[in-house]
């Protein structure tokens, strides 16, 4: 799995990174060796309730997102990796249903 972090208004600290990758580990499952993971951390420091965090996951070339917010990284990241595990595993569904289905027709037949 190809992983980039990109942090906007703040410092990626190793203990995000790590923390990111644990998190990711799961989806490893649904993706390919040549999809690319993008997570993308941003923290908004001018909110009127203090500071603000979004994480936003782009899977690429599958076009699958994901985005998140929350009052520190830990919580916008806990909710943004199931959103992106429940796309990935409709797709991987799909695609093992159509297979099911294809192969019943030909039987027949």
């Amino acid at each position: 799995m190809n992983v980039t972090i990109k942090a906007t208004h703040t410092t990626l600290t190793d203990a995000i990174r790590n923390d990111i990758n644990l998190k990711l580990e799961p989806l490893e499952k649904f993706l390919r060796s040549e999809d690319k993971v993008h997570v993308e951390l941003e923290e908004d420091n001018k909110h009127t309730s203090g500071r603000f965090s979004r994480v936003e996951i782009r899977i690429h070339p599958r076009g699958m997102y994901a985005e998140a917010r929350g009052n520190n990284f830990y919580e916008a990241m806990d909710l943004a990796v199931p959103k992106i595990k429940e796309q990935l595993a409709r797709g991987k569904d799909k695609r093992i249903s159509l297979r099911r289905r294809l192969g019943n027709l030909f039987k027949r037949s």
